[in-house]
């Protein structure tokens, strides 16, 4: 969220941006509570009825900004305003949250977290727990709800930590592999399980099993389907009368898949592969899927510019919101080892795509990436450690991008996300087993007092607007 310039005798109005798509997720009691809060806080702006020029920052689908000022008079807000009037609630009620003595967000948003308790264990400290899921509804009035149930789904911090939810929060889809640090999660089965996050012990209403080894799974970008990777194969599933339905499957291809990220408008996959089979030390490529429907099918390798340096294990990639750019973070997301990793970007709009920019030496162990809505920075989770790890802030307004700045975060920095209307961050921290939560003051980074407990080992997240 942005401040605009105050002028004499008026507050400080924030700005938001948020997409159209956002907006239609809203449900109806979301949007009445919404046109209430920017009821009041127009009345408390105009006691007397009068109107104030209220500015507000806006993208539509494709992400594209528009500022537009219109004139809102308190007493007929609701009437006059419609949607728009839903915007400026999101941005205003952001004002309040900050006082509230727990986090909360202007709109309902439900965080998944799915843990791994072995994940101690993966890096080093000779502890296993139960894998576990912690499902967290946050409010603008109401402290956290928070559930953990343990023991009901294997899952593993193997992999990048980016999940799926679908249905607007009501179903997760959570991957399991035998893949692991020194043979960690050799007895872990090869699945996908699917919770029903609504029910109050979170429910598993299905347990499909898979081929080696389901990576990662993602919510597709109609929020009703979800698609899952295994070495070589991607699996789309939709759900129907409660129940996971396998609706499409590729065709199985010759290299090893390891992490991807869906274009917003869904036409194309951005994966990383290897060769062989994966291991620590395995050179990773760069690959283009073509998405149609449910069929996806390979299109190319995508390139990396020759001054670019050496590129040799590109992970955990994540499109922008307008699509024309995919963030690749360099290493296979492992700390510990020289040199530092670096930040990549690939331009879509070439074609083919290729990879044009880097920021280099950024830090060890570069984990996952999320993109502000705006599409004007993003923010590294960066393992390093042993002790402390870091987030890094990445400039996207200029060119080529430029690292801003580091900020201290609890050991192991693992999934992270930005609030849909980009006030909020959250990030997961796997040693502490909590979320560390921040507001974003342009492109700074203020963390809050509070954090959100999950259970232990927090492992990969995804968030969603109830």
């Amino acid at each position: 969220m942005r401040q605009r310039n105050k002028k004499p005798g008026f507050p400080t109005l924030p700005v938001m941006t948020l997409t159209a798509y956002q907006l239609e997720r809203l449900s109806l009691e979301a949007l009445v509570a919404l046109f209430g809060q920017a009821a009041g806080f127009v009345a408390d702006l105009a006691p007397g009825g009068g109107a104030r020029a209220l500015p507000l920052e806006l993208l539509d689908t494709h992400e594209r900004e528009e500022e537009m000022t219109t004139q809102l008079p308190a007493p007929t807000l609701c009437l006059r305003a419609g949607l728009l009037a839903c915007a400026f609630a999101l941005a205003t009620s952001c004002a309040g949250v900050g006082d509230l003595p727990y986090v909360a967000t202007p709109v309902p948003v439900r965080i998944l977290s799915v843990n791994d308790g072995g994940a101690l264990d993966a890096i080093g400290l000779d502890i296993r727990l139960p894998d576990s899921v912690t499902v967290i509804d946050l409010t603008s009035d109401q402290p956290p709800v928070t559930r953990t149930v343990s023991g009901t789904v294997p899952n593993t911090i193997s992999g990048a930590p980016y999940a799926a939810v679908v249905e607007g929060g009501r179903y997760a889809f959570i991957p399991s592999h035998s893949w692991g640090p020194q043979g960690t999660d050799a007895d872990s089965p090869n699945q996908v399980a699917v919770v029903d996050l609504d029910a109050p012990d979170l429910d598993v209403a299905a347990v499909v099993p898979l081929p080696p080894n389901p990576w990662q799974a993602l919510a597709h970008p109609d929020g009703e389907r979800a698609i899952v990777i295994t070495n070589h194969q991607f699996h789309v599933f939709r759900m129907e009368a409660g129940q996971p339905r396998l609706v499409a499957q590729s065709e199985p291809v010759p290299f090893s898949l390891v992490s991807f990220t869906i274009h917003p408008d869904a036409s194309s996959i951005v994966a990383t592969a290897t060769s062989g089979e994966l291991a620590t030390s395995s050179r990773v490529e760069l690959h283009l899927f073509d998405l149609d429907g449910d069929e996806i099918r390979h299109a190319s390798r995508i390139s990396i510019e020759p001054d670019i340096g050496g590129i040799d294990q590109p992970f955990a990639p994540r499109f922008s919101p307008d699509g024309e750019r995919v963030l690749v973070l360099n290493g296979l997301g492992a700390p510990f080892s020289a040199p530092l990793d670096a930040v990549l970007s690939i331009d879509m709009t070439r074609s083919p795509p290729s990879v044009t920019e880097v920021v280099p030496n950024v830090a060890q162990g570069l984990e996952s990436v999320a993109f502000h809505p705006s599409g004007r920075f993003a923010v590294v989770a960066c393992i390093d450690g042993p002790y402390v790890g870091h987030l890094a802030v990445i400039d996207l307004t200029t060119s080529p991008m430029r690292l801003l700045s580091y900020l201290p975060i609890a050991f192991v920095p693992e999934g992270i996300e930005f609030s849909p209307d980009g006030s909020m961050l959250f990030v997961q921290a796997t040693v502490a087993h909590h979320i560390a939560v921040y507001s974003v003051e342009g492109m700074r980074l203020v963390p809050s007092p509070f954090v959100l407990h999950t259970g232990e080992g927090p492992a990969s997240m995804a968030l969603t607007i109830r």
